[in-house]
């Protein structure tokens, strides 16, 4: 028999009244609170008085400040005990923790996305459920289904010097420059200039004689960083070059000593482009060290201040060309920062307090107005140089996740009251909700995603990239900003969850964690087919 179910317009259009009602409790709630704490005698507010913070592009000044009066009267009246960052580490707050009623039950595992719990957690969850479960177990089954990565070690090379600078053949490079050139793949990781990478090729394969220059051992480097990528990315193999990705990686790595004395665009690739290859390979603290070396390189050759760039298309000097290049590739440092920082607890090494974070000159205009481009893999209309490459992610949105990890889960994010948090919590929602507006309809994520999503629009390969990394990090980054409630109201092992003080703002930002986390899983189930298995890391 066959159940007739709504039509999937009119559960989408439920779903997102539900959750905008879920929004606007957040702010009625926490201003009936906090005008309570103000004057008690004051009357309920209405139910219609605020508007939501997921709603509204910018809240009214007069309301900005209404409510900046009632927190501090708020953080009066409810004195709190905060940890001392001494007695909190950086890694309990940092995004993947398990806070509830302002108790740390424990983490999500970075590698593969497992909660462990600890013995708190493990107790509280007991005290709720009744149910003793076997965590154990699940830590021992997860060992086993591990796959450690290899390492990279000198030792598997078994010759000589002279087969550390070996290459493979050049038309092995040539073809893999080619693939790249003329693959989607470009526009979202643009780690090489391949007009400049021309020139580090000549180098390269030159024939020499005596000890290596820095500058060829750098180019030599720069070229084995470059088809250790080529070779982990999925796609037509029939274009792809066939070498030895770690191989090619470990050599690389061994040249890194010669490599770093030339604070040069070359290192800097093979620098990146090693990172790339490590934290696509499972190896996240090698990865973690290659990027702050990138980063600091990108601080040595100032394109954390370049600015004056010309825009893609037009005629450059091979000087402009470098300039350009190393502007990219510090955006693609910056978007990995931001991501790495909120995933570890480890504070971000590009800051706006030192980084010039100007968009590109007509950045928002470029980024949703790709051309009609071929649906294959490898296709001449992707090598087109006047277009402006979209990245993993939205500049505009690592930035709000920059804010995100300065504002809820640095050190100094420990030393804040309730209200404190509460308030930047909502600040964040406003930032997140305006970006959200600006992205055009055909891009836009939704508010809330049913367990029976609209299928992925049919488009091109990189728009279909676009539609599915913006929706999977917007909706990532609303589960980060409302998680932090969680550490908000401690209560005393005495006393029951549900009778403890609670805030119907805390109880509507967690659940409006809750509904952003389900929101990924339900759109990751429709779009895991077109998804490759590098995206995720």
């Amino acid at each position: 028999m066959q159940l007739v179910r709504p039509s999937r317009p009119y559960m989408h259009l439920q779903s997102e009244k539900k959750l905008a009602e879920r929004l606007e409790r957040i702010e009625n709630a926490l201003a009936r609170a906090l005008t309570s704490s103000i004057d008690p005698s004051s009357p309920p507010a209405s139910g219609t008085a605020t508007s939501s913070p997921s709603t509204t592009a910018q809240a009214p000044d007069e309301l900005s400040v209404s409510l900046g009066e009632q927190f501090a009267a708020y953080e009066l009246n409810h004195p709190l005990s905060i940890a001392s960052p001494s007695s909190l580490g950086t890694s309990n707050i940092s995004d993947g923790q398990i806070h509830i009623a302002g108790c740390h039950l424990g983490h999500i595992t970075c590698h593969n996305g497992i909660p462990l719990l600890s013995e708190e957690g493990q107790a509280w969850v007991f005290s709720r459920t009744g149910e003793a479960t076997a965590f154990q177990k699940l830590k021992a089954l997860n060992k086993r289904q591990q796959v450690q990565p290899p390492t990279l070690s000198l030792s598997h090379l078994h010759g000589s010097l002279e087969q550390l600078y070996h290459l493979p053949d050049r038309s092995i490079v040539e073809r893999g420059i080619y693939w790249f050139q003329n693959s989607a793949f470009r526009l979202v990781f643009p780690a090489i200039d391949t007009v400049l990478f021309q020139d580090t090729v000549s180098m390269a394969y030159e024939p020499w004689k005596g000890p290596l220059s820095q500058e060829r051992s750098s180019a030599k480097g720069c070229v084995l960083a470059f088809l250790s990528i080529m070779c982990i990315f999925n796609g037509d193999s029939t274009w792809r070059p066939i070498v030895d990705s770690d191989a090619c990686a470990i050599k690389a790595h061994c040249l890194l000593s010669d490599m770093i004395e030339d604070a040069s665009i070359v290192t800097l690739q093979a620098v990146f482009m090693l990172h790339m290859h490590q934290i696509f390979s499972g190896r996240l603290q090698s990865a973690a060290l290659l990027h702050a070396l990138a980063c600091h390189i990108i601080f040595m050759l100032g394109g954390h201040t370049q600015t004056n760039i010309k825009p893609y298309g037009a005629e450059v000097t091979r000087k402009e060309r470098e300039i350009r290049h190393l502007r990219m590739i510090f955006w693609l440092c910056y978007i990995f920062d931001q991501d790495t920082a909120l995933r570890t607890g480890q504070p971000p090494i590009m800051c706006q307090e030192y980084c010039d974070l100007t968009l590109p000159d007509g950045y928002q205009e470029n980024y949703f107005c790709l051309p009609a481009l071929s649906n294959s893999v490898v296709s001449p209309s992707f090598a087109d140089e006047s277009l402006f490459p979209y990245l993993p992610g939205d500049l505009r949105l690592a930035q709000i996740k920059e804010k995100t990890f300065r504002l809820l889960y640095s050190v100094q994010a420990l030393r804040k009251s309730d209200a404190e948090l509460l308030r930047d919590i909502r600040e964040l929602d406003n930032e997140i909700e305006t970006w959200r507006l600006s992205i055009p309809l055909k891009f836009r994520p939704a508010l809330s995603i049913s367990q029976h999503p609209r299928s992925i629009p049919e488009t091109n390969i990189p728009q279909s990239m676009q539609h599915i990394a913006l929706r999977l990090e917007y909706h990532h980054l609303m589960a980060t900003i409302h998680r932090a409630s969680g550490r908000c109201y401690p209560v005393s092992p005495d006393v029951s969850f549900y009778e403890g003080e609670r805030s119907g703002a805390i109880d509507s930002s967690l659940a409006l964690a809750l509904e952003a986390s389900r929101s990924t899983l339900y759109y990751l189930q429709a779009a895991i087919d077109g998804l490759a298995g590098e995206a995720f890391w």
